[in-house]
Formats: C-alpha cells, sequence, structure tokens
C-alpha cells in the first residue's frame, strides 16, 4: 500500500516537474500560495483526472516554471463533499478519505520541491463543476525547509486518468 502511495506522489510531481502535458486541456482554474522558508504563488488552468481504478482524484496546475497538485482519495467511488485530511504520502499509507499536494519550481540551480505532511481539502459541488479549498503544512523533499500552502481550484471537470492505464498502477482497494 505504501509503495502506490509514493508511486502516486512520485507521479504526480513528476507530471509537475515536466510543467506541461500535451494534448490535456485545462478545465478550471487553480490558485495556490506558499509562505516559510520560501515564498511564491501560482494561478493556472487546472487539469483534473479521476483514476477509478485507484480511486484517485489528480489535479495538476502548471504555469511558467511553477507547478502545484492535489490528490483526493475518496473512501467510496467518487469525490464526495467534505474535508479531506492531509497526510504524509511519503511516510504513511492512504487515508481514506485523505488528500496530498505537491508544489515545484525552478531556482537557479535546481528544482525546488515539497510535498504535504498535514493539512487538507475541503470539497463541494459547485454550479461549474467541482470545488476545492485547501491548506497544507509541506516539507521540501530533502526535509530541511516547510511552507504553508493555501489556496483553492474552481470549476473542475475531471476527465480520465492515463495512470489507470499503466500497468502496475495501484489497484483498487
Amino acid at each position: 500500500m505504501r509503495v502506490d502511495i509514493v508511486r502516486g506522489v512520485a507521479t504526480l510531481v513528476l507530471a509537475i516537474a515536466a510543467c506541461k502535458r500535451s494534448g490535456t486541456a485545462a478545465h478550471g482554474e487553480l490558485v495556490a500560495s506558499w509562505s516559510g522558508s520560501d515564498t511564491g504563488r501560482v494561478v493556472a488552468g487546472a487539469r483534473t483526472s479521476w483514476c477509478p481504478v485507484a480511486r484517485r482524484l489528480e489535479v495538476l496546475a502548471t504555469k511558467d516554471d511553477r507547478g502545484f497538485g492535489l490528490v483526493l482519495y475518496p473512501a467510496q467511488d467518487s469525490i464526495a463533499p467534505g474535508t479531506y485530511p492531509g497526510f504524509d504520502p511519503g511516510v504513511d499509507t492512504v487515508h481514506r478519505p485523505g488528500s496530498a499536494g505537491a508544489v515545484r519550481w525552478f531556482a537557479e540551480r535546481s528544482v525546488v520541491a515539497y510535498q504535504s505532511d498535514s493539512g487538507s481539502i475541503q470539497a463541494e459541488r459547485g454550479d461549474r463543476g467541482l470545488e476545492l479549498t485547501f491548506g497544507f503544512r509541506m516539507r521540501s523533499l530533502n526535509g530541511r525547509d516547510t511552507i504553508r500552502a493555501t489556496g483553492s481550484a474552481r470549476d473542475l471537470a475531471p476527465g480520465p486518468c492515463a495512470a489507470d492505464s499503466v500497468p502496475g498502477a495501484a489497484p483498487r482497494q
């Protein structure tokens, strides 16, 4: 189970590191800001995918050299309104309901990346799609620094999930 979580979050970090996925249209918008050992903000179109085999919703937003991703793990076969507590995907097993987040940007000589270790996502149904509000404490992948990230995503319309068609993708639990 832990391997599947790490694989899911690693996939998310790699996807936001790639910065753009060709052929995938954005539906909705994600706004995120962070402060702490570093400060930043991203406002971008959000690409949202529902992965039915893994029972996971992925939200990815990239703009210029910054990327922000969210993952929701519902208790059921779909995203229901409510709170999805955050967890540390590098340490914990999937919590259902649960959520995780990741952010990355390019520094002068490196890629800086953080992942959630606590926080939550609040999900609601809006007139034009799924609405999310989130707040996470995030730690750098090297474990030395932390930031606090907050934001929202609106008008999310999930599309298909490429990860569900990949051999070895997380099986349904």
